[in-house]
């Protein structure tokens, strides 16, 4: 077999590595100074928001190699998710950490940090190790790179296709805020507002859930960065507020990017013309601060969201369990079938007295009526006449269903209908009337209640107890 490694040489391949290291650095330090043009800016905030977790260098390597990047990964780290890199596809060079250990001769310290002298009074010597942080540049591909196993969705897509999902955003945003955040009507214009003395933050009311989550994150971004200690801390005694907005807005950008916020309305055309005079460190200090504070914002507001998604993929159930009884009424032309004549269902009360008194009482089509229809997942039996061809069908129904009876929604419909009906009488009046104009007609009436009475359930079944049944 032939040894492919025959040719290696060290001292070259160090060389190279040597010289790719410059190149990268001085590709960096260019891409710094270009970067604060209007549109290389924006492009630069765009790679940040899909890659927060890398370092500012790295993002601006991605950024000039690879702008339409989305997901990298190294060729190892692909092959573990199931992917593999196509053929011919060119690395994305970025750098990586590659400390390692050197051995130094330095002077002996006794407890209180002094030289240890021998017994000329010269220092003593001994030889420790330490860690030398380095960094080798590595290749890494991007998704559009690789072929295989499709990838788990993530990131926060479910977040913003609805209202819903806006409104868990932001949630998840007050809980991840440093100070709190609160609606009130802010004279003047502004969207909103960080209180440095209070700390905290305020948004205008009335404003679109959207306006609500890029004004919190800008306002956000400013007590994260500007606060008062913060602010104090610094050697310069502070920054300019041109100086804070670029950095605020900036943030907000990258983040609202990250969770798929339009962000069409951003604009850093002034960018420019703040970055002028600036040396190459102070630039890249704003855009390492910019970096570190998007990507912890981001970080903080991806796992309460995703907290708050798990519990609401719980709550179902737990809405079934406790959702509020409700009651719709129908009108039939025939109360025995329903099929026979008009039929209306899903109405209010005072739209089925409506209808019922409109229908004409000589189609013969039979005995018209006002039904309810009680949706309760604790009453099986839930459907029940309120009055049929004039009388109230109250005392039937607590003959025959007792607990549908006593329901307080049922209670109250009879109660509604008699005060929409007025002409309606009690029961008992009617029977009696009847009783009077044809005694042997309500014999037979009160012979076949009596024969449904006895034939009625000694308890009323509930959707709990079928389901009992069911499952035995």
């Amino acid at each position: 077999m032939a040894d492919y490694r025959s040719n290696f040489d060290p001292k070259k391949a160090a060389e190279d590595r040597k010289q790719e290291m410059k190149d990268i650095t001085d590709r960096l330090e260019q891409g710094v100074s270009e970067i604060f043009q209007s549109k290389k800016y924006q492009q630069f905030l765009d790679t940040m928001a899909k890659f927060p977790q890398y370092s500012l260098n790295n993002n601006l390597l991605i950024m000039m190699q690879k702008p339409d990047a989305t997901l990298c990964q190294s060729y190892t780290g692909w092959k573990q998710m199931g992917r593999f890199v196509k053929k011919g596809e060119k690395g994305i060079r970025i750098l990586a950490p590659a400390p390692y250990k050197m051995e130094r001769e330095q002077d002996k310290l006794d407890e209180k940090g002094k030289a240890v002298l021998d017994k000329d009074g010269e220092p003593v010597k001994e030889t420790v190790q330490i860690n030398i942080t380095a960094f080798k540049p590595v290749s890494t591909f991007d998704l559009s790179q690789t072929d295989g196993e499709p990838l788990p969705t993530i990131g926060a897509s479910e977040l913003t296709g609805s209202v819903e999902g806006y409104a868990t955003l932001f949630e998840a945003i007050k809980e991840s805020s440093p100070v709190p955040i609160g609606f009130e009507d802010i004279k003047g214009g502004a969207k909103g507002y960080f209180h440095t003395e209070e700390n905290r933050i305020a948004i205008q009311e009335g404003m679109s859930e959207v306006q609500n989550v890029k004004t919190a994150i800008h306002e956000m971004a400013h007590a994260k960065l500007h606060n008062m200690e913060a602010q104090k801390a610094r050697e310069d005694g502070g920054q300019t507020r041109s100086s804070k907005e670029v950095e605020a807005e900036s943030v907000a950008y990258t983040v609202c990017q990250h969770f798929g916020i339009d962000t069409s309305d951003y604009s850093f055309a002034y960018v420019a013309g703040w970055s002028q005079g600036k040396e190459m460190p102070e630039l890249k200090e704003s855009l390492n601060t910019i970096r570190t504070a998007a990507s912890e914002l981001i970080t903080a507001i991806d796992e309460k969201a995703q907290e708050l998604i798990a519990e609401k993929e719980q709550a179902p159930q737990t809405v079934e369990e406790t959702r509020k009884p409700e009651i719709s009424f129908y009108v039939a032309e025939c109360s025995e079938f329903h099929s026979m004549g008009e039929f209306h269902e899903k109405l209010t009360l005072e739209q089925a007295v409506e209808i019922y008194k409109q229908i004409p009482a000589d189609r013969m089509n039979g005995i018209k009526a006002i039904g309810f229809n009680l949706q309760d997942e604790n009453i099986l039996a839930n459907e029940f006449d309120l009055v049929t061809g004039g009388r109230l069908q109250q005392q039937d129904l607590k003959e025959l269903v007792p607990q549908l009876a006593e329901h307080p929604l049922v209670q109250k419909a009879f109660e509604d209908v008699q005060k929409l009906m007025p002409e309606l009488k009690p029961e008992q009046e009617k029977d009696k009337e009847a009783e009077k104009k044809d005694p042997k007609k309500q014999s037979v009436r009160k012979k076949l209640k009596d024969e449904k009475a006895a034939e009625k359930p000694k308890k009323t079944r509930t959707a709990k107890s079928k389901k009992k049944e069911e499952e035995r």
